[in-house]
């Protein structure tokens, strides 16, 4: 498979699994937060349980944080020189100057 399509599937996925990440991480924020005792706060939203909520949080969250770490290496390369695009007169190229 080519790096380019691997790219885009991890992007993708970053994509995919960031929205139920945020979405879930505001519904526990602003309408189910913890505690509140005796009679506070709701126990469903949208039909759903507050402990369902946190699964899908932390679930959608862990596999975001994989696809983050699995991007950062396919961009290792580029990471590695990103000095050059700071400094003047220099290539803006991501391979070092051994590799040309």
């Amino acid at each position: 498979m080519k790096k380019i399509t691997i790219n885009a599937l991890v992007d993708i996925g970053c994509l995919i699994t960031f929205i139920p990440s945020i979405v879930s991480g505001l519904v526990l924020y602003l309408v189910l937060p913890s505690g509140g005792g005796r009679g506070g706060g709701w126990e469903l939203f949208l039909g759903i349980p507050r402990n369902q909520w946190v699964i899908m949080h932390d679930n959608s969250s862990l596999v975001f944080a994989a696809l983050i770490i699995i991007h950062l290496l396919l961009h290792w390369k580029f990471l590695r020189h990103i000095d050059r695009c700071f400094v003047r007169g220099k290539t803006s190229s991501a391979e070092p100057p051994g590799d040309r």
